[in-house]
């Protein structure tokens, strides 16, 4: 990757200064820039895009209205009537209001997923499949339980919530993750350091998104409802 992914080290931060390595006309009025390090964080993992703006040393401001991880590569979506150049410098800042309640729904999300394995759920019988954090979101697990356990997984999740547990995270191995986390996404790349997100005193997954430092930050994740198909189990929750 050419770019350095300011916000996987740091989620906090709302700013950066950047150079155009890449600039690729993606159709009128529409380009796609490379930079050499960004804080806007591209869509995936069930995480929305970023969305913010791009300002040019002639001080015009350009919209970054999404950003995408294409082959292999962080791409920036402007709106410009004319393409700039290579080299050029930017001011990049994200809607921070954007990106702030985007990593409490993603964070919500780890806290249920952390309250299954602490209540016995997962990752067995319950195993993680995958997660979306976006308008709607979920979590979902392959497998059932066969009852119903919204109250005692609320509790759960409430009482992470007001503990203010720490997330902590950091570079490692997959060798080294496989040692570590309660379970591993089928297909993670085996040349590259992977994140390790951690919370204090419960467990360690590998992670790719933003996160909130503390779960308190979070305030309120209301378990929705929760489908279990038979072999398939969906919990469906909001933030507050």
């Amino acid at each position: 990757m050419k770019t350095k992914p300011i916000y996987l080290e740091d989620p906090y931060c709302k700013t950066m200064d950047a150079s155009i390595l890449e600039v690729l006309p993606e159709r009128e009025g529409i380009s796609r820039l490379i930079l050499d390090q960004t804080v806007f964080y591209p869509m995936g993992g069930g995480q929305p895009t970023d969305q913010g703006f791009l300002t040019f040393a002639d001080g015009s401001k350009r919209e970054v209205y999404q950003v995408l991880l294409k082959e292999g590569e962080i791409n920036h979506f402007i709106k410009t009537p004319h393409p700039p150049s290579i080299g050029q410098k930017v001011h990049g800042t994200i809607d921070w209001e954007r990106r702030y309640k985007n990593m409490k729904v993603h964070s919500a999300g780890h806290i249920i997923d952390f309250a299954l394995y602490l209540l016995g759920y997962s990752p067995s019988p319950l195993h993680p499949c995958k997660g979306d954090h976006g308008k709607k979101p979920f979590v979902h697990y392959v497998g059932s339980l066969g009852k119903d356990i919204k109250p005692e997984l609320q509790e759960k999740v409430d009482e992470l919530i007001q503990k203010n547990l720490r997330f902590s995270w950091s570079f490692e191995s997959l060798e080294d993750l496989e040692k570590e986390a309660l379970y591993l996404q089928p297909g993670l790349p085996k040349n590259k350091p992977l994140r390790a997100l951690r919370l204090e005193g419960v467990a360690t997954v590998a992670d790719g998104g933003t996160i909130v430092a503390a779960t308190l930050e979070v305030e309120k994740c209301i378990i929705l409802s929760i489908e279990d198909t038979g072999t398939e189990t969906i919990m469906r929750y909001q933030v507050e």
